[in-house]
């Protein structure tokens, strides 16, 4: 199979051959490890020819005399970050819309005009069929979050003020703009994330989520959809109590962190219904866990979101403490134990 077919065999439970995988290294890893890190992803390929990976390479592998630990930059949007080196996030240092007379006056940035979406649309006749091709539905809470800071945000959503139903619904209608664009492009995924999840929560009451947010992602994910696209979330921490709702709003590849939900219990609700892209512990397991535990926590999770004809894209993400046998396991058993059929599960 092409690592499309493989994806959307997966995605659809239609039967793949192996279950497709998805590689993520942080560049502090690839600080750590060099070259013996690139090699081993090298050696397992993912199916998305290893982007993520190329995506965080280029800087690691500079003169580290010449980058600074702490990283400040300004966003598209107008926020001030600020990050360590070694990561792709960091915390807000000054927000775009400090508070609600800075709304009045703020304007969004522009949409890529006509000529991006265009080349992306030609691109993906090439890539097509060997290639899947995602693009992104835009950013709703965790964007917001950034414009306003993230304790304003949730004041703002505690006092229910007029200023972020008013930022909301103009931050989805820009979002279905480019949307619509990007499936007239012919792209097979639109993808989103949001980190929902506190370790052992959710971050607002299910029922506020329900109420703000859901009928929000809904429109957004309606698009999509409508057009037999598929819609991939992304979300961190705990969010047990809306899975039934992202697979009811249309959502077909989700991107929980079910080791801190236990992984059991996501399969109870999503196992056969939504396509799981993992999330291989690595909070504990891949950082400081043996490579036999590595190995027993991918089995764990193919046994459980992988055994319905597909339903699973695997993927583990490797920080910088991860040691380069654990990276060297994971990979390894993603290609041993993740080939149809699932016959060690019969052992």
């Amino acid at each position: 199979m092409t690592p499309r077919e493989r994806l959307l065999a997966a995605i659809e439970f239609s039967g793949p051959d192996r279950c497709p995988i998805h590689h993520y290294i942080f560049p502090g890893a690839i600080w750590r490890h060099g070259q013996a890190l690139l090699d081993v992803a090298e050696r397992y390929p993912d199916d998305f020819g290893n982007e993520s990976i190329r995506a965080n390479t280029r800087p690691p592998l500079e003169d580290e005399e010449d980058i600074e630990d702490v990283v400040e930059w300004q966003d598209a949007w107008g926020t001030v970050w600020r990050r360590l080196r070694g990561y792709t996030s960091g915390e807000v240092v000054r927000a775009a819309i400090p508070d609600w007379d800075a709304w009045r006056t703020y304007e969004f940035p522009p949409l890529p005009d006509d000529s991006h979406f265009e080349e992306f649309a030609a691109k993906v006749k090439e890539r097509h069929p060997e290639e899947f091709v995602r693009a992104s539905g835009g950013g709703l809470f965790q964007r917001m979050q950034g414009m306003r800071g993230p304790a304003n945000y949730l004041m703002d959503l505690a006092e229910d003020n007029e200023g972020v139903h008013e930022l909301a619904d103009r931050m989805v209608e820009r979002n279905i703009r480019s949307i619509e664009r990007y499936v007239k492009a012919g792209v097979d995924c639109i993808s989103f994330g949001d980190d929902w999840g506190a370790q052992d929560r959710l971050l607002i009451h299910p029922d506020e989520w329900r109420r703000f947010f859901k009928h929000r992602y809904a429109r957004m994910f309606e698009v999509a959809r409508d057009a037999g696209v598929h819609v991939w979330f992304h979300s961190d921490g705990w969010i047990l109590e809306i899975i039934e709702d992202l697979i009811e709003i249309g959502v077909t590849v989700l991107n929980p962190q079910h080791p801190c939900m236990g992984t059991q219990r996501v399969a109870e609700i999503a196992g056969g219904r939504v396509c799981i892209r993992t999330d291989i512990d690595r909070q504990w397991i891949i950082p400081y866990g043996s490579p036999e535990d590595c190995v027993a926590a991918v089995k764990e999770a193919i046994a459980a979101f992988g055994n319905f004809n597909g339903g699973v894209l695997l993927h583990g993400e490797i920080g910088q403490e991860v040691p380069l046998q654990n990276v060297e396991a994971l990979y390894s058993a993603f290609y041993e134990y993740g080939r149809y059929p699932l016959t060690w599960l019969k052992r």
